[in-house]
């Protein structure tokens, strides 16, 4: 089945046809949620040192396990039935599991058309509450799906270069066990190979494609007249931006304008910084804060905590929310104890191969020791004469002041772990018990 034929409308259950999920559907629910369950729960995980100093071997994602023609002609008879977000994005993902870039795009541009032309009728509904919606939209940016897979993805048509091999190469990235050897050097010269310009166009092209079509379904989620929302789907426009910077620092001559329709997309990667992504330029939620300093982020993210603590004590948002307020104006060596406790003893600052010389983490440290804290006093002085951030009494008012906090500290503090964190926390809003289960413990069976 063409993806072509899904903006056609349907004869039977209205133009998208029916709620399969919601009328548990035998053959819905056999195939989705065992293909939930055959989702790689990370794309690359990194070896660990073992009691006798070994490291057992890395382990990254083979897309040749993959039997990508069975996954998408389960997906497309299901389509062929009714017109289902969840479907598609579990499209998106196999896809992006297998590398097919212009595949992703093309399937993103089919998510956007029937969120354009069908709005109250795509499933799931948005009707009153978009959080099924919203829940289902976010798997277009799986860290471990969607977003780690494009790393991957060959950028001329194979994985001779990938943006991860860039990252690496650019010290960006720790290698793998596999990953030694890369320079920028070689892998640019790759792209800049004369030979290879039809592939990069073609990725180019896709690339394009997607970055539009995530920016059509933002808008579109956003024009909604009854439960307007912003889907979480920055993760995604931001490797697709990296991913064509990284080409066109190579090979300006390629590219096209970028499509940017009505709504804010990132702004193009300088041509000097192949693999960095500026700092994004989005739109903020209607109606969200404006950060002033670091206290009042501080103040406005005990806000939320205070709404989910009353309206929903269950959410790891609530967790991740009082993290991240916790880390605000903390040290770098800190950070790294908290979030990555096992393996914060191996942080290091290297001043390359050939020098030798390192700041181990036990030197990091100290000299976080003999900096000092810094003074708080001018800040917080100055923000006891401005009244309390106001109380939050909705969902979408603590969505919205969660990522006006990551936008500060995305334009302030770029190298604060807050933004992660708090993308985190916004990625988990919405979602049921199963699905947080399945997050929470990969190997854990999700029933509904």
């Amino acid at each position: 089945m063409g993806l072509d034929s899904l903006a056609e409308p349907m004869v039977d259950d209205g133009p998208c046809g029916p709620d399969l999920n919601a009328r548990m559907d035998p053959d819905f629910d056999a195939y989705y949620f065992a293909a939930l369950g055959r989702l790689p729960d990370a794309y690359a995980r990194p070896g660990v040192t073992r009691p006798d100093g070994s490291v057992s071997p890395d382990r990254v994602f083979d897309p040749g396990t993959l039997d990508l023609a069975a996954e998408l002609r389960q997906i497309d008879a299901l389509l062929g039935r009714s017109r289902d977000l969840r479907l598609l994005a579990l499209r998106v993902q196999w896809l992006a599991l297998a590398g097919r870039v212009p595949d992703v795009a093309e399937t993103l541009e089919t998510v956007a058309l029937l969120l354009e032309r069908y709005p109250r009728e795509v499933h799931p509904g948005a009707e009153g509450d978009p959080a099924e919606r919203r829940e289902a939209l976010a798997e277009l940016a799986a860290p471990a799906t969607v977003i780690q897979p494009l790393t991957w993805a060959g950028l001329a048509g194979s994985a001779e270069v990938t943006l991860r091999k860039l990252r690496v190469a650019a010290g960006q990235a720790t290698p793998l066990q596999g990953e030694s050897g890369l320079s920028t050097e070689s892998l640019t010269a790759v792209l800049a190979d004369p030979g290879n310009g039809a592939r990069l166009t073609r990725t180019l092209t896709a690339l394009d494609r997607a970055m539009a079509a995530v920016t059509r379904i933002v808008a579109a989620c956003a024009a909604d007249p009854e439960a307007p929302f912003t889907p979480h789907l920055d993760p995604l426009t931001g490797v697709l931006a990296e991913m064509r910077g990284a080409i066109v620092a190579v090979r300006p001559d390629l590219a096209a304008p970028v499509p940017i329709p009505e709504a804010p997309a990132p702004e193009p990667v300088p041509h000097s910084a192949p693999v960095q992504v500026p700092p994004r330029d989005r739109a903020l939620p209607a109606g969200a804060p404006e950060v002033r300093d670091q206290d009042h982020a501080r103040r406005l993210l005990e806000a939320c905590e205070a709404y989910y603590r009353r309206a929903e004590p269950s959410s790891p948002a609530l967790l991740l929310v009082t993290q991240a307020r916790l880390l605000i104006g903390r040290p770098l060596i800190e950070a790294l104890e908290v979030l990555m406790p096992g393996r914060a003893a191996e942080a290091q600052i290297g001043f390359g191969p050939e020098t030798g010389f390192v700041l181990d983490s036990a030197r990091l440290r100290s000299l976080t020791e003999e900096a000092g804290p810094a003074d708080p006093a001018p800040a917080r002085a100055e923000s006891t004469l401005r009244p309390p951030p106001p109380a939050i009494d909705s969902a979408e008012q603590a969505a919205g002041t969660m990522r006006a906090v990551e936008d500060h500290f995305r334009r302030t503090e770029r190298s604060s772990p807050v933004p992660m964190l708090l993308e985190r926390a916004q990625a988990y809003l919405g979602k049921d018990f199963p699905s947080i289960l399945r997050e929470l413990l990969p190997s854990a069976e999700g029933g509904r």
